[in-house]
């Protein structure tokens, strides 16, 4: 899939969100690009450590959303965002003890990870919100 066509499958009217997963995509690209050219694994652990902040900043304002707003599906949503975490995490562990092998396809498979996580979830999350911020508040009596 190309990157016009893969912003167009991302696109679902939650700009900041959006915007946010744009730099989150970003940086995966530029991992793969360092993989690719056989940068140092130095330079693979600072783009990881750069996206691990990325991403935990984007899911505390989603998980913040999803609290503020009394959002039914937070603990599975929350149970994603741990995994993805967790998993970028152990990547950064093996490059710093030397054991990371296969960092490409680990890379590919945590970005196909997020890319179907915001075509699915964040989706249906954003949806959520949208409706939500339809809605007039409620005044108590």
């Amino acid at each position: 899939m190309g990157a016009m066509e893969e912003s167009k499958d991302l696109s679902y009217g939650a700009a900041s969100m959006e915007r946010e997963h744009a730099g989150q995509l970003s940086l995966f690209n530029d991992l793969k690009a360092a993989i690719r050219s056989g940068a140092d694994d130095s330079l693979v652990y600072a783009l990881l450590q750069e996206l691990l902040e990325h991403t935990n900043l984007h899911f505390l304002s989603e998980q913040l959303a999803m609290k503020l707003h009394a959002y039914e599906a937070y603990e599975s949503h929350l149970l994603e965002h741990e995994r993805l975490l967790a998993e970028v995490q152990n990547l950064k562990r093996g490059l710093a003890t030397g054991t990371a092998t296969d960092k490409h396809s680990l890379i590919e498979a945590l970005r196909s990870w997020l890319v179907v996580h915001i075509q699915t979830t964040d989706k249906a999350l954003a949806e959520y919100l949208s409706t939500r911020a339809a809605q007039p508040p409620e005044v108590a009596p």
